[in-house]
């Protein structure tokens, strides 16, 4: 996606916390060796002091420089070997003063050859995403608050509502506390009412918590949106946030205005991150025959292709309110 002046800027100041804290790290790191090894510094300064002497060796460019270098490399080496040393007989780890990089390809710098590197794109993904989220009335929900016990309970019967909802809310939870970022989607089926959404936002939660960059929001939202970017009549990039998170969650599908645009748009959304791998939570209060009247085959069979669940019961928004 094309990155922003703006976004590029907030994920400077990130990258810029980062190296603040990791500093601040490393001081605590070396306090606690120094208060544990005093002898620690002298070591330090004998090491800087070697350092120096390459340097000016290599800047004399002697006769005899090659043989001079190999002492003080030999020098060197036994002084980091006493320095590891130290630092294990006492408890540390060996690389325990080592710098610390919150991303090590980059060594926090947020380029590599000249090109953004991942963590930034990362962060900027983030951002880009919680800008669209806000616009969503919807807020996260948790595994804990959904009550199966609004589920008719039918032993019975083939199809129990609380058996299959036990079944989805299982599945659900499984999915999030194992979420990696590639994978199968899921497609949620069933009518308004039933757990559909709380289901979704409960996965976004503990996929956010765990730093996976989420984004929700409705097909008629992201119709309307992409189409008022495209026209002018907004600026953003929705397309491309919705196209490189983490996790889309697009929610009530088929509310959208049905036309040959919308089903292209959508198409290339779902299609799109199916086919990178990139899970995408689908649902609709449509049947899967009130689907295929609605949409072409190209589409069901995509949806199709995912975690297909059947939701099952009464509105629980008016069991709430009886």
């Amino acid at each position: 996606m094309p990155i922003s002046k703006e976004y590029i800027l907030k994920a400077r100041e990130e990258l810029e916390k980062r190296r603040s804290a990791n500093r601040r790290s490393e001081d605590k790191r070396r306090s606690e060796v120094l208060a544990k090894i005093p002898q620690y510094a002298n070591l330090e300064i004998k090491l800087a002091e070697s350092m120096s002497k390459v340097i000016a060796l290599v800047a004399a460019k002697s006769p005899d420089c090659q043989n001079k270098l190999k002492a003080v490399s030999e020098e060197n080496l036994t002084l980091q070997r006493e320095m590891k040393r130290l630092l294990t007989e006492k408890g540390f780890p060996a690389d325990y003063l080592e710098p610390i990089y919150s991303c090590k390809k980059c060594s926090d710098t947020g380029t590599i050859n000249g090109e953004w590197c991942d963590c930034v794109k990362k962060i900027v993904r983030k951002y880009a995403a919680d800008e669209l989220n806000e616009r969503s009335p919807l807020k996260l929900c948790s595994f804990a608050d959904f009550d199966l016990s609004l589920y008719p309970d039918k032993p019975a019967s083939e199809d129990n509502p609380r058996r299959i909802m036990t079944d989805n809310f299982n599945f659900c939870l499984k999915y999030a506390e194992e979420f990696s970022g590639h994978g199968k989607g899921v497609f949620m089926i069933g009518k308004t009412g039933l757990g559909k959404t709380h289901l979704s936002l409960a996965i976004a939660a503990r996929v956010i918590e765990r730093d996976f960059c989420t984004v929700y929001i409705s097909a008629p939202e992201l119709v309307r949106t992409v189409d008022n970017e495209q026209f002018g009549r907004s600026s953003g990039d929705t397309l491309s946030v919705i196209s490189d998170c983490d996790l889309l969650i697009l929610d009530d599908l088929g509310a959208e205005n049905s036309n040959e645009r919308s089903a292209s748009l959508l198409y290339e959304v779902i299609n799109g991150r199916i086919s990178r791998s990139l899970p995408i939570i689908v649902s609709t209060n449509y049947s899967i025959n009130e689907l295929q009247a609605r949409y072409n085959d190209r589409i069901l069979s995509r949806l199709l292709s995912m975690n297909v669940r059947f939701f099952e019961g009464n509105d629980n928004r008016l069991n709430k309110i009886r």
